[in-house]
């Protein structure tokens, strides 16, 4: 099967899970650049000149965004023709919703991929609810990374036999325990997120400060970057938490991977933001899993289907930081439970959550 696969961005590091589909299917492409993907990973565009100009495509996007659409459509189209496409994927609704008049019109099978703010996110909604309606129900095949989606999208959209349940999944390969973890010393915490407010960073550092108070040695390493990073870094200082809390930045997997590894448990305070931005299946939870790490999260979106409640670790309601301090401490007091919790946690990402297994899932529903 010749696929393209089409994403937003040429890379982003909290998109490992669109690395790892692009990765295990092997496409004949990838596009990539905003809601209407143009560019191709091996370099060059769909667009002869002018079109190819970044100024060109930005001007036309913003003045004249429906004759923009009939452009990309016309030379989309064209493109699927010339190199005999059999499928394309899509990465999030919006981008779903641009590519499906190509497609139909070239009778190429299409799927879309919603991962998260895309099915949740008010504003998004607002914007694409009218396009998720016409669109959806000619796709070969919608896949909602968590069962939480289905609702939503058929609350717009209506019944939708092609929507498929089909969480992101965790390379094994690339994901694994410590040989050998080092006994004794303090408790290590981690998180590996993104400072956005749908991932609660502020309320996994409250959560973690109520740990302190019963085992004062505790670390916390904070893996990520993002537009809150400032303000957890100043809640931190004026708490005097500096020799506790770490902020190392934005890292690679195989960066954070000997982070994982050290780590006693993982955290995410996962929570629905006031725009009603959600999460899908977060994907740090599914290598700290695989990784043989206790979870401590919330009952939120897809975490209750990846974390199996007092078996792979211990969810607790959003925004409840008491709740989540407990957890820590209950864990902290019990290095048994926690490697217990861990060895199932691998358990259920090898069952469940194995990658390439769910890749060919998704190939297949588009052949």
């Amino acid at each position: 099967m010749k696929l393209v696969i089409a994403r937003s961005n040429y890379f982003s590091y909290s998109e490992t899970f669109i690395d790892e589909q692009i990765k295990q299917m092997q496409p004949f492409a990838v596009l990539y650049e905003g809601w209407q993907p143009s560019r191709l990973y091996q370099g060059g565009s769909i667009y002869p000149f002018p079109f190819n100009q970044l100024l060109v495509r930005g001007s036309l996007r913003r003045l004249l965004p429906s004759f923009y659409q009939k452009i990309y459509t016309h030379f989309l189209r064209k493109y699927l023709r010339e190199y005999q496409i059999n499928a394309l994927l899509a990465n999030y609704g919006p981008l779903g919703t641009h590519i499906a008049e190509a497609c139909q019109a070239e009778n190429i099978p299409f799927g879309i991929v919603f991962l998260g703010f895309d099915a949740n996110e008010t504003k998004t909604l607002e914007n694409y609810g009218k396009r998720y309606a016409e669109v959806l129900p000619k796709a070969k095949a919608i896949i909602a990374v968590a069962s939480a989606m289905k609702s939503t999208l058929e609350k717009i959209c209506g019944p939708l036999p092609n929507l498929h349940i089909i969480p992101c999944g965790v390379d094994l390969q690339q994901f694994y325990p410590a040989k050998e973890k080092k006994k004794g010393g303090p408790f290590q915490l981690i998180s590996v997120a993104r400072f956005a407010a749908k991932k609660g960073s502020l309320l996994s550092i409250q959560s973690f400060e109520i740990l302190l108070k019963e085992f004062p040695n505790a670390q916390f390493n904070m893996v990520g970057d993002g537009p809150l990073w400032q303000e957890a870094k100043d809640y931190v200082q004026a708490k005097g938490l500096e020799k506790h809390i770490h902020f190392l930045g934005a890292k690679s997997p195989t960066e954070y991977l000997p982070l994982l590894q050290e780590a006693d448990a993982f955290i995410q305070h996962s929570i629905v933001t006031p725009s009603g931005d959600s999460e899908g299946t977060p994907v740090a939870i599914l290598e700290a899993s695989a990784t043989g790490l206790a979870i401590v999260s919330t009952r939120h979106a897809g975490i209750p289907e990846a974390v199996i409640e007092e078996e792979t670790g211990i969810l607790v309601n959003e925004h409840d930081v008491a709740s989540m301090g407990q957890a820590l401490i209950r864990l902290a007091a019990n290095p048994a439970l926690c490697q217990q919790m861990g060895m199932a946690a691998r358990k259920h990402m090898a069952e469940h959550y194995e990658v390439g297994r769910l890749s060919q899932k998704i190939k297949q529903l588009l052949s």
